[in-house]
């Protein structure tokens, strides 16, 4: 989540329309694009099963979408921080 985070904790004012791809997320965190999006996956499933709306495809639903809308959640919802932002620079386990 912070990777698709990164360009609204660093801007304030920055819009929805600055989320990175999957791709782009991918390699900020040095990660294989299909174990992104398996995580991302998980993630999103675990919010739909808590009742966050608007994270899950179907019909008339884009993955920019649901990156919006997880990013829109995990920012309100403090989730990620821009203190969280440290964490891209770390080195990744597992």
């Amino acid at each position: 989540m912070v990777a698709l985070a990164e360009p609204i904790l660093l801007r304030e004012h920055s819009g929805m329309s600055e989320i990175p791809t999957n791709a782009r997320a991918a390699e900020r965190l040095g990660w294989a694009l299909t174990r992104f999006n398996r995580k991302l996956d998980n993630v999103c499933d675990k919010l739909d099963r808590a009742g966050i709306k608007g994270l899950r495809g179907g019909p008339g639903s884009h993955a920019m979408n649901r990156r919006s809308r997880l990013v829109e959640y995990a920012i309100a919802a403090r989730l990620v921080t821009r203190t969280d932002l440290a964490l891209l620079d770390s080195p990744m386990e597992g």
